[in-house]
């Protein structure tokens, strides 16, 4: 994503990164630098977001070159307002969708994972699995318990994927640091009991249900089946 100021990217950053998209940035000001114009193209997959705070003629001419390059990934293009004659430029030169200020973050969640899946359907589908009556999706993060949805924290989310895409085996708390926080640090061990308490609690894991989420005396937790 780009922009003109640091608080235009942090409005545009905040929403997807609570969904669980990665976020790369760059802030336009001044001269535009010509690496704008070559970057991403070919083996980037993702969704380019152009801020309202660009010039239209840079939008325009960002979208044609990377278009004349035969780059695939979708371009969402953030307006002032419905103009007519930006819009039509932009969508000629292979714009993809466009959104309109002020802007609404549940909206641009939704039209960034409607791109997504579109472009990249079976990197969509990929990221899709089931578990008993639990399916887990991301683009963006998404649980849903019996086609219910359960909302999660990204981080609750990740501590969620790793456990069911283990089940039955013991992950050691330095996995769970490593992979969910990346880092190894002994001041985590509260933070991950609490997840895990969380996570526990919030996808109702018990007998019962049939799941049981234990701790692994001296070692860490795991998911099994009942």
């Amino acid at each position: 994503m780009a922009d003109t100021d640091s608080l235009s990217i942090s409005k545009l950053e905040r929403s997807l990164s609570m969904s669980g998209f990665a976020c790369e940035k760059a802030i336009i000001s001044g001269k535009v630098p010509e690496s704008l114009f070559h970057y991403p193209v070919n083996g980037f997959k993702g969704v380019v977001v152009l801020g309202a705070g660009l010039d239209d003629d840079l939008k325009e001419s960002w979208i044609r070159r990377c278009r004349k390059s035969e780059a695939v990934f979708p371009v969402l293009v953030v307006t002032q307002a419905k103009r007519r004659d930006s819009l039509m430029k932009f969508n000629e030169a292979g714009m993809t969708d466009f959104i309109c200020l002020p802007l609404r973050p549940d909206e641009l969640v939704t039209r960034i994972s409607l791109l997504i899946r579109q472009v990249y359907p079976s990197d969509y589908a990929a990221n899709v699995f089931r578990n008993g009556p639990f399916v887990f999706s991301r683009f963006p993060n998404k649980v849903l318990r019996d086609g219910k949805e359960i909302e999660l924290t990204v981080k609750e989310f990740e501590l969620a994927c790793l456990l069911f895409g283990h089940i039955g085996q013991p992950l050691s708390r330095v996995t769970i640091e490593e992979t969910i926080w990346f880092s190894s640090e002994n001041e985590l061990s509260r933070t991950i009991d609490t997840h895990v308490s969380r996570v526990r609690n919030k996808l109702d894991l018990k007998e019962e249900h049939g799941y049981r989420l234990q701790q692994v005396y001296g070692y860490g937790y795991q998911l099994v089946e009942v």
